[in-house]
């Protein structure tokens, strides 16, 4: 429908498998291509020198944010 907002596809960057020394590069390469809106950048040792870099926006942090932890209901918490 035209006068619905379209939210952009969420698409977290993993990259696997990255030796050591290319560790600068992919995060370089992924700031490039997400611009300013990246947020969070992860880096995973894996196995044999091996690395997973895992770039997220702000907007994909909130989304995967509001999907672990819903909002309270009223009347959740203390007391």
């Amino acid at each position: 429908m035209p006068d619905e907002e379209r939210k952009p596809e969420v698409t977290t960057e993993k990259i696997d498998g990255i030796p050591l020394y290319l560790i600068p590069k992919a995060i370089a390469d992924q700031i490039k291509k997400k611009g300013d809106a990246v947020f969070q950048i992860l880096v995973t040792k894996k196995f044999h020198h091996r690395y997973t870099v895992k770039v997220e926006t702000s907007d994909e942090y909130a989304q995967r944010a509001q999907e672990e932890e819903p909002a309270r209901k009223e009347g959740d918490g203390h007391g």
